[in-house]
């Protein structure tokens, strides 16, 4: 196992709430429950750690990830929906704050914006655990066109220092997804297949993301 997929799968079970380090170094201890047995998978995909709590859900076409996918803390609470198509991030991205890291804003939403073809498009907001805004950034086309940022105590920072935050959450947005489906990636290579002919996905839609004010 290389060092980057280290790094990424042992944020996303950390983010998850998980803490078993076996489970983050071992796919193979990964049960992935498919609707069927077809090579590359298709339908719908089911994720689940070593102690059969479900980590990842979505759907899969010929092997990518397609349609709405839901990353779950060990405890049952959301941290992240999001979408793709054909295996491109493509629709509304929602994040929640974890139990692990932020005990007193679990549940909270921690982030909202879209993707179109793989990039960032139009807002993308992100909140205080408190519940504040912290940050709005614009997108176009995966180009940043605006950015504002406010501190803790709701002060709007300089146009220099917002955009240097913006660089920054940008990365850990997308660290963080990669880390998701590179999750996705070893359990459908390493882990323990269950087929479940009668599997349907949950209803996980996202509303469309509201315009920042």
């Amino acid at each position: 196992m290389s060092a980057r997929n280290f790094t990424l799968v042992f944020l996303a079970l950390t983010l998850a709430g998980c803490a078993n380090f076996t489970v983050m170094n071992d796919a193979s201890k990964w049960t992935t429950e498919l609707a069927s047995s077809e090579s590359p998978p298709s339908g719908p995909c089911c994720i689940y750690d070593d102690l059969h709590r479900l980590m990842l859900e979505g759907a899969l076409v010929s092997g990518k990830m397609d349609g709405t996918w839901t990353s779950w803390a060990s405890s049952g609470g959301r941290l992240v929906v999001w979408s793709y198509h054909q295996g491109v991030r493509s629709g509304p991205v929602e994040m929640w704050y974890g139990p692990l890291a932020y005990p007193e804003a679990r549940g909270r939403l921690k982030l909202e914006g879209r993707f179109v073809d793989g990039e960032y498009d139009g807002p993308v907001t992100r909140y205080y655990p408190s519940g504040e805004r912290q940050s709005v950034r614009v997108y176009e086309h995966g180009v940043l066109k605006s950015c504002q940022y406010w501190s803790p105590s709701g002060r709007e920072q300089s146009v220099a220092a917002a955009k240097a935050d913006a660089s920054e959450e940008l990365q850990a947005d997308l660290t963080y997804l990669a880390a998701l489906e590179d999750m996705v990636r070893r359990s459908l290579a390493q882990g323990h297949r269950d087929i479940e002919t009668n599997m349907v996905l949950p209803n996980t839609a996202l509303e469309p993301t509201p315009t920042a004010p």
